[in-house]
């Protein structure tokens, strides 16, 4: 279905961890993509992290990946079915989202601005100490349990999946570091060792929402909302779009929770709401707010969409009146009739209005950020957990999919079957109008530790044989 209301994400902690196993495994090797968020205890000095040489950034990422922790990890596995080739182009997917709650077991910085962050979107650090599934940072240990987090990373390697991250160069850096082996000293090794280990390519969403699609914003909760909505509204028009099939998980299966995404009722009107409700500026751009929580303003996506593309629409508007300003009559006169503007916003819909005002007559006015008695709604969609924030990207991934693939039947690689391989491989850096090519560089050879590690997977099945 391309609307879906909610989303089910599998809590996985330490004590259901085993009985879980199966069932993500089974997951894990039927997926024709896997999606991946991380939540980390801090990033350290961001200035560093932006540093303009690529090659500082990886060096102090990799002391940052040493020292830090994964908190939890988000897994969303995308299974794509038969594709019905009569009609439009219709992507049907069967999708599995799990979120891992962790707990390293080395001692690790937090930094307080992080954990401010997580506890005001709702993280249960009570629950992470006390049910978090252990892990350890860098090489294999002796005597590893076989049914672990490292060890369902290494079936995630060995899945031969592609893998998609959304601004993903930090989460590549901490998912090396903290479930593969101990990171290379270069960023060129580290990058061939990523090539080997997901031949099947890795995507950047944001990478390409900023190079490709161009949305005016790339925030990840921005681009899962504005794709959920145009997917939506191709359904509607019967174009190229997205369905999602969700696992029936029973009634009693106490460790799922389902996350509310429920699109709004007026999204295929043909009017626009005369509503003006003020949004915060900072967060509608950049998706972050200095304020966090306690802004007065909304952080709802969809009030900021809404926005936006009322703002579109009457920009429109006054182009089609100076154009009709030119246009005289065969008396001299200027036609005075009022004329229906059709026009269609960002995400599909047709919406048609009256010069100077909206559909139901209203005129729009401007209200200030203070004072206004409007109802502000706090965002519903993300809530920055991770299994939620994985499921975003690998539905973003499948809408763009839809939107710049090209099905070829000739192939079952799902690269190649749709014909992507401009947008694999490249990462998305900040501050840069490039992203970062993943890689084996003629100056660069794969680590020691790498080889090593990939070489147990491949001839022994597991790190642990």
């Amino acid at each position: 279905m391309a609307w879906f209301s909610r989303v089910p994400v599998v809590d996985v902690t330490k004590d259901n961890f085993k009985e879980l196993w199966p069932t993500m495994l089974v997951a894990l090797k039927t997926a024709t993509f896997v999606a991946v968020d991380l939540e980390l205890s801090g990033l350290g000095n961001r200035r560093k992290l932006n540093t303009p040489s690529v090659d500082d950034r990886y060096k102090s990422l990799a002391g940052v990946a040493r020292s830090r922790a994964v908190l939890s990890i988000g897994l969303s596995c995308f299974k794509l079915n038969n594709i019905d080739e009569d009609g439009p182009l219709v992507l049907p997917f069967t999708t599995q989202t799990f979120n891992l709650t962790l707990l390293c077991s080395e001692e690790y910085v937090v930094e307080p601005i992080s954990l401010k962050f997580l506890v005001d979107h709702g993280f249960d650090f009570n629950m992470q100490y006390s049910q978090g599934a252990p892990y350890h940072r860098g090489a294999d240990q002796n005597g590893e349990a076989p049914q672990s987090v490292r060890q369902l990373f290494s079936e995630l390697v060995c899945s031969r999946v592609p893998l998609i991250l959304h601004n993903g160069l930090v989460d590549l850096v901490f998912l090396y570091q903290s479930f593969y082996t101990e990171l290379p000293s270069t960023l060129g090794s580290f990058l061939a060792d990523l090539s080997e280990m997901f031949p099947a390519g890795i995507f950047d969403t944001k990478c390409i929402t900023d190079f490709h699609i161009r949305m005016p914003a790339s925030y990840l909760e921005y681009v899962f909302r504005r794709s959920q909505r145009e997917n939506a509204v191709h359904q509607s028009k019967e174009q190229p779009h997205v369905t999602l099939t969700f696992p029936p998980y029973p009634p009693h299966m106490a460790c799922v929770e389902y996350r509310d995404c429920c699109l709004p009722d007026t999204l295929l009107n043909t009017t626009q709401s005369t509503t003006v409700i003020p949004y915060c500026e900072q967060y509608g751009a950049h998706g972050t707010c200095p304020k966090g929580v306690k802004c007065p303003l909304s952080h709802d996506p969809d009030i900021i969409i809404d926005q936006e593309d009322w703002v579109k629409a009457k920009k429109k508007r006054r182009r089609d009146r100076k154009k009709k300003k030119g246009n005289k009559t065969e008396d001299g006169g200027q036609d005075k009739t009022e004329h229906l503007v059709s026009m269609e916003t960002d995400d599909g819909r047709d919406v048609t209005s009256v010069d100077g005002t909206d559909s139901d007559g209203q005129t729009h006015t401007d209200q200030s950020d203070g004072g206004t008695d409007n109802v502000v709604a706090k965002t519903r969609v993300g809530c920055h957990r991770a299994g939620f924030d994985a499921f975003m990207t690998g539905f973003a991934m499948a809408t763009m999919v839809c939107k710049l693939g090209k099905l070829c039947g000739e192939t079952n690689l799902f690269t190649t079957k749709f014909q992507l391989e401009e947008f694999a491989n490249r990462v998305y850096l900040s501050g840069k109008d490039f992203p970062l090519q993943i890689a084996r560089s003629a100056f660069a050879k794969p680590s020691n530790n790498h080889k090593a590690k990939l070489q147990r997977l491949q001839f022994g099945g597991t790190s642990y044989q």
